[in-house]
């Protein structure tokens, strides 16, 4: 049985996932008259770059032999990835803002631009991955996950998904949740450093922006990584959200 618990924490994670992004959405339309352009600008960058580009671009790199060495180097394959994913995303919203948002371009559209990218990544890679945790948890606890599911998923695979829905603590569930909350207020605080690069006309600023992202992903894949607990990496992800949020407030006089 999947714990009552754990169906809680999943429900957390599931609402932060689709609400948080939509509810700041409309805070924001109705508190600064954010451009809904702008949201949907983001979200579809965040869509092009990674699921588009990049993921496939990695899909087909893992079949290459000095790829697969790389991945054997915990350091090296998690630089690897925390490089790429800046590259990609941070020159999208480049692109986003220099030829779809010419209109735009002001501190408040910046933070539109950064719910849509980093709302559409809380949807995308973890509420829908916690929609599919919630009805296979009432499944198992109903008694249909074997008879429904595991035919489609084939043993194995069903047995994998089963066992670790039940030993995995609440917490586990609940911390997914957690992370969309800080990477949230991390998108829309790169956002508005690459829309500097922008209205200032000042490429260095993009490189700020990757090597912030960067700076970002590396220690949070590394310390789950060396065997640390996954706490430390969301103690981390605080951080950065503090500090984003700090950049959020004071950059706003930088758009006048």
């Amino acid at each position: 049985m999947v714990s009552s618990v754990s169906l809680i924490a999943m429900v957390f994670t599931l609402i932060i996932s689709f609400g948080l992004p939509i509810g700041l959405a409309f805070y924001f339309y109705r508190k600064e008259g954010i451009s809904l352009v702008a949201v949907l600008v983001g979200a579809l960058v965040f869509v092009v770059s990674q699921v588009l580009l990049r993921i496939p671009l990695l899909n087909y790199l893992s079949t290459m032999a000095w790829y697969q060495q790389l991945a054997g180097n915990l350091i090296l394959i998690a630089l690897f990835l925390s490089v790429t994913a800046g590259l990609f995303e941070e020159t999208g919203r480049f692109l986003g803002f220099k030829y779809f948002l010419k209109r735009h371009l002001s501190w408040k559209n910046g933070i539109a631009f950064g719910i849509g990218h980093g709302g559409i990544e809380a949807i995308l890679l973890t509420g829908f991955t916690y929609i599919n945790n919630l009805i296979y948890s009432i499944m198992i606890n109903g008694g249909t996950f074997d008879q429904l599911l595991a035919p489609q998923l084939g043993p194995e695979m069903a047995a994998f998904f089963k066992e670790q829905l039940i030993i995995s603590p609440p917490s586990l569930f609940a911390v997914a949740g957690l992370e969309r909350s800080f990477t949230m207020v991390i998108h829309i605080a790169l956002s508005l450093v690459v829309l500097l690069a922008v209205i200032r006309g000042k490429p260095v600023y993009l490189v700020y922006a990757i090597l912030l992202h960067t700076l970002v992903n590396f220690p949070a894949v590394m310390i789950p990584g060396l065997g640390f607990s996954f706490w430390y990496a969301e103690l981390y992800l605080l951080l950065l959200a503090l500090w984003g949020y700090t950049f959020i407030v004071r950059s706003k006089k930088q758009f006048f």
